[in-house]
This record gives structure tokens, sequence and C-alpha cells, in this order.
């Protein structure tokens, strides 16, 4: 019997001894797994903290975004108001350019009526050479042209009149102190 009781001995050695060695492995296994199980939860742990952070961020962000927003807004009503009134000045200088060349156009005509009129030999009192709204023959009525700087009173395509000629009235003209033009007699 006593080779039963070794084989029950020896199989309950075994049973405690394969046992323990379960649990060591067991055990060892559980160790890693809850180590590895901690330091996913560190990781996350850790994340956490990195969006609660980048979500601080964010905040801020969104809060320097929403305080600018009025100062953008007025910058952009500024844009407009100045670009509306760049368009009425752009309109407003077209439509002097206009004008310019308008009276540009008159003033040439003007100065063709009155160099023909020179150039044919006539003189200023000659009604052909000088617009029919300045010919007669007394003073109040007949146009005589006057410089920015000189002291005489010019006929129309007098050579010194090739700088500035204002136009007036002889008896105006005369009244203001102009004499006669040597060259062209006024």
């Amino acid at each position: 019997m006593d080779g039963k009781k070794f084989d029950k001995n020896t199989l309950k050695t075994l049973v405690i001894a394969a046992s323990l060695l379960l649990n060591c492995v067991l055990g060892g296994a559980s160790y890693t797994y809850y180590n590895h199980l901690a330091e996913q939860m560190n990781e996350t742990a850790s994340l956490q903290s990195q969006v609660s952070h980048l979500e601080g961020s964010v905040s801020d962000l969104q809060a320097q975004v929403d305080e600018s927003q009025p100062t953008i807004d007025g910058l952009k009503a500024q844009v407009a108001s100045l670009t509306e009134e760049k368009n009425g000045l752009q309109t407003q200088v077209d439509t002097l350019t206009s004008q310019k060349a308008d009276l540009q156009k008159q003033v040439d005509t003007l100065k063709a009526g009155a160099s023909s009129g020179s150039s044919s030999g006539g003189s200023s009192s000659d009604s052909s050479s000088v617009p029919a709204a300045y010919s007669s023959s007394d003073d109040q009525s007949e146009t005589v042209y006057v410089t920015d700087t000189g002291s005489k009173y010019h006929s129309a395509g007098c050579r010194y009149l090739k700088k500035s000629q204002i136009p007036m009235s002889l008896s105006e003209a005369k009244r203001q102190g102009y004499t006669a033009c040597s060259v062209c007699g006024g």
C-alpha cells in the first residue's frame, strides 16, 4: 500500500506543483496584462490632458476671433465706403475730363477761326474772322485779347498771344489801363 500512498502523495505533490506553476504562469501573464493595461491608461490620461489643453487653445482663439470681429466688420464697412467714394470721384473725373475735352474743342475752333481771319489779311474788326458774338464796330462789343502778364491788348492771332489769351471787350481793356499792341494794333 505504500506504493499507492506514494503514488497518491506524488500525485498530490504534482498537482500542487502544477497548480503553483499554473498560478505563476497565470500570475505572470496577469501581471503583464495589468502592467500593459496601466500603461494604456496612463497614455489615455496623457492624451486626454493634451485634448483638454488644445480645447483651451481653441477656446482662446475663438475668443480672439470674436473680439476682433467688430474691428473686422468696421474695416469692411470702411472699405465699402471708400470704394463707393472712389467710384463717385472717378465718375466726377470722367465728367470733368469730358467737359475739358469739349471746352478744348471750343477753344480750338475759336483759335482756328481767329487764325484764319488774321492770316487772310483781315483786321480784328472784320466780322468774317471773329465769331459773330464778338463782332461789332463799337468798343463795347469789339473783342480784344490780353495776356496774364502783359499791359497791351491784342487782336486775335497776334504772335504775343501764344502763352495766354484772355478775351474782353475793347472798352474794358482800355478801362483797365491796357494799351494797343504795336505789332497787331489791338
